[in-house]
């Protein structure tokens, strides 16, 4: 019998930042609350002056990849976060299951300068597991 792998959350914040390490300062509070870490931090400048996106990752304890356990972790995260995040709609459509909270008032009360969040999750075993059969 395969073990099952735990799903990982990632959340990405859109911030408005002049340099990678404001965006990082910006996004203190929310990575230490969420006990998560940073993966990545990537300029968007090109696209809006002062914009930068910054990736954070934490494990969930669940695992699977049914549409249920997928969804499950970003509507918890939602909730975690409070009621004015888990009205959010989750999409799902595995292997992925995914949220934006485009409302920059809100994301600003997580993150000074927030502008979006996108809070994500996938499984790499959905990826490998074999397609149904298709009766002809």
């Amino acid at each position: 019998m395969e073990a099952h792998s735990e799903l990982e959350l990632h959340i990405t914040v859109v911030v408005g930042a002049q340099d990678e390490a404001s965006a990082r300062e910006a996004c203190e509070g929310l990575v230490r609350r969420i006990d998560g870490r940073v993966i990545t931090a990537a300029d968007c400048s090109d696209e809006e002056p002062g914009c930068w996106a910054l990736t954070m990752s934490r494990g969930t304890g669940e695992t699977g990849w049914h549409v249920a356990a997928l969804s499950r972790v970003v509507r918890n995260f939602l909730r975690e976060l409070g009621p004015d995040y888990a009205r959010h709609r989750v999409a799902c459509a595995p292997p992925t299951a995914w949220s934006v909270v485009d409302d920059p008032e809100l994301v600003g009360e997580l993150v000074p300068a927030g502008e979006r969040l996108l809070i994500e999750t996938w499984s790499e075993e959905a990826e490998r597991a074999p397609l149904p059969n298709n009766p002809q």
